[in-house]
């Protein structure tokens, strides 16, 4: 019986491999990598530019396996049509048509911050795989009808001219261009810039505010060498945002739709500070940061809107979303032309309609020494349908793109004799503004709680047989969720930073504010300065502790304000904590010592927490205030946290408890917002983003640059 099915399984093999050498099977291994290639390319032109908006693992995994694997699926496919010995015209549509997927799906220019290479790479592999078509495509050039023959020869002329200004678009305004070229012809103007603008300004009409929106790098002698910025091009070609707010077009009139109008002005507004921040990562320094008018550039330009929070958040969200663009996405400079890739796109198309419905594919049969499948005329229609709908989808996000969008509101400025005398290129303009294909960002914050962690019932990796690494990952990404930013948090942030951006003092200023007494102020350890990071782990403890014992305590409350105040100070102490888990490189403090601080407060936190089955049972377990000093500084954490909500429980109930956590903990933001990591933050947008690079844009802009450490004073009232 054994030696039976040993001799079926054998001759099953056998059949099987001289299946796959035969002509039919070699033609069926092709087909299957050309629709393994088609799907990759298809979630990588689909999925590729929505990763900035999505946190799902899942989502990211699949657009990380299919930018890997696209390019060697496709040279694998194509050098396997060249090889295998098959006679199919169709064959040769395929790498034509792969070639020019190839070519559509290149949105992602890197995949991460240390992909900086990626780019030249890909150009390179393309070249690469247009040389292989074209000997494809000649050996195939005899067996192929000529309307066929013809049409191929010129899809691959226009992959090859399509190819062509993707690399010059790479030499003239690649990212490294940028950060050399335009980052110091920006930051030597910003170093003048109030000189040239004058003392009288205005942040809520852009008056005196010359900020540059394009025009900086238009300016070149005969040598190719660029024109400093000064008051002679600036008045002439360079479009400011005081420029922008003083078109009287009817797109950016405010006498007409004041909200439509707007919005085109803080796109544009949007675009100058993206300029601005892009300057931090390019090392240089930001000179105007010690002005009253920076200051007021956002107190009054951006915090005093009629809309409130709404549109702080909107502006830097735009921000940002061109700071992802410019350094993971293919972008197109306001320097260039669309007019070339719309002719190309129309060649394109019409090209690979006729191939679509010519009688060589509509009425294919094989011929002479041809082999066939049945499924191959089927699968040449979804290809080429399928690169129609890509290649579409990518020329619109071209086209409703921002950075598209901000080069015509700025022609628009720039020449009124031509766009605002005509009413039907208005109209169309403000189509075009109208359009948004992708989010700019999730808008959802990331939740940690250290103590419910750090309970027996928590488990994760702990007990099994992993490296101590994996089992940490594990419990962390086990315990760490994600939550849409409720707006009663954006409400408070904004509030805060109303009333004054110098008083932010890690939570100093929040509990002067509300009449604490002494007792709430953490107390230095062995009268030292307390860290930022070890301040957000005291809070976060008490916040927990306390909110605990209140929800044990007491019915929730019915005032809606304290309930409000309760989301926005349980919401940002799960968010201060989640940063120190899992972003430690976006607070001041360097990330491995705030991952060693953490890992110690973690192991003291399980210690005391032995045999606790629920939160009720944590504020009992936890250590109290020791009667002899000194104990280390990760069991000191502990006490403090439970000494500071045992007082606050102490506090008479006229006391808005609520309140105070909630302005302390936006004010604990506030103040390690501010960051020399600029690479951090942008590694993050690439995932998803987070609310502290909101924060930390919003506050550069604002002049507040330099980080803090720790608390300033050292003395502390008892």
């Amino acid at each position: 019986m054994e030696l039976a099915l040993r001799m079926s399984v054998r001759n099953a093999t056998r059949a099987a491999t001289t299946w796959a050498a035969s002509p039919v099977g070699r033609l069926v291994r092709i087909e299957v990598l050309v629709t393994i290639s088609c799907c990759l390319l298809a979630v990588l032109v689909l999925l590729g530019s929505g990763r900035r908006a999505t946190r799902s693992g899942a989502f990211r995994l699949a657009v990380w396996c299919a930018l890997m694997l696209s390019y060697p699926a496709i040279s694998y496919t194509i050098g396997l049509m060249q090889s295998a010995f098959v006679r199919n015209e169709l064959i040769v549509v395929w790498g034509c048509f792969l070639l020019l997927l190839l070519g559509c799906a290149d949105g992602i220019a890197a995949y991460s911050l240390n992909d900086s290479d990626q780019q030249a790479r890909t150009i390179l592999n393309q070249i690469l795989q247009l040389v292989y078509v074209l000997f494809l495509l000649v050996s195939y050039v005899g067996a192929l009808p000529l309307q066929l023959k013809v049409l191929l020869l010129l899809l691959w002329a226009l992959s090859a001219i399509k190819l062509g200004m993707r690399v010059r678009s790479f030499l003239s305004a690649g990212r490294d261009s940028v950060l050399t070229v335009e980052n110091k012809l920006i930051a030597d103007y910003m170093s003048r810039e109030h000189v040239y603008s004058g003392r009288n300004y205005d942040a809520s009409t852009m008056k005196g505010y010359k900020y540059v929106v394009v025009g900086e790098a238009d300016q070149k002698d005969g040598n190719g060498d660029y024109h400093p910025i000064d008051q002679s091009n600036l008045d002439r070609t360079i479009v400011t945002l005081e420029k922008v707010w003083e078109c009287q077009g009817r797109l950016l009139s405010s006498n007409s739709d004041e909200a439509a109008a707007s919005r085109l002005k803080d796109l544009c507004l949007s675009f100058a500070m993206f300029k601005l921040l892009r300057r931090r990562l390019g090392g240089y320094p930001l000179s105007e940061a010690s002005f009253n008018k920076t200051r007021d550039f956002v107190k009054v330009g951006l915090l005093a809107a009629a809309d409130g929070h709404e549109r702080m958040y909107r502006v830097i969200e735009v921000e940002l979303g061109f700071l992802f663009d410019f350094y993971y996405a293919r972008y197109r400079s306001p320097r260039e032309t669309l007019i070339p890739d719309t002719i190309l796109f129309a060649a394109v198309l019409v090209a690979s309609l006729c191939t679509l419905f010519s009688p060589a594919v509509l009425s294919h049969r094989a011929r002479g020494n041809s082999v066939a499948t049945g499924f191959d005329i089927w699968l040449t229609r979804i290809v080429i349908a399928l690169f129609v709908m890509l290649e579409s989808f990518q020329y619109l996000t071209l086209v409703f793109s921002d950075w598209h969008k901000v080069k015509m509101l700025c022609r628009y400025v720039r020449e009124p004799s031509w766009w605002q005398t005509h009413p039907g290129l208005e109209r169309a303009l403000k189509l075009m503004c109208r359009v948004r294909l992708i989010r700019y960002w999730n808008n959802s914050v990331g939740q940690y709680s250290l103590l419910v962690a750090c309970l027996p019932t928590a488990g994760g990796g702990r007990g099994l047989p992993l490296p101590k690494p994996m089992a940490r990952f594990l419990v962390q990404s086990r315990m760490t969720h994600h939550r849409k930013l409720p707006e009663e948090v954006k409400h408070a942030v904004y509030l805060f930073l109303r009333s004054g951006l110098a008083r932010v003092c890690h939570g100093e200023h929040a509990l002067e504010k509300n009449g604490a007494p002494g007792v709430l102020y953490p107390r230095p350890i062995r009268q030292q300065e307390r860290s930022a990071v070890q301040l957000i782990l005291i809070w976060h403890i008490a916040t927990e502790l306390y909110d605990s014992k209140s929800q044990r305590a007491a019915p929730p409350p019915a005032d809606r304000s304290v309930r409000q105040d309760h989301l926005v100070a349980t919401t940002l102490s799960s968010y201060c904590a989640y940063l120190v888990s899992s972003a430690p490189e976006l607070l001041p403090e360097h990330s491995y010592d705030t991952q060693l601080l953490l890992e110690g407060v973690q192991r003291r936190a399980r210690e005391s927490l032995q045999g606790c089955r629920s939160r009720d049972d944590m504020y009992d377990k936890l250590p109290a205030v020791p009667d002899s000093h000194p104990i280390d500084g990760h069991k000191d954490i502990l006490v403090e946290g439970r000494r500071l909500c045992e007082e606050l429980h102490k506090m008479p109930a006229t006391m808005k408890k609520w309140k105070l956590l909630a302005e302390l903990w936006v004010e604990l933001l506030l103040s390690v917002a501010p960051s020399d990591n600029a690479a951090g933050h942008v590694k993050m947008l690439a995932n998803g983003g987070e609310l502290i690079t909101h924060l930390w844009a919003l506050l550069t802009h604002a002049g507040v640059v330099e980080k803090r450490v720790g608390i300033q004073n050292t003395s502390y009232p008892v």
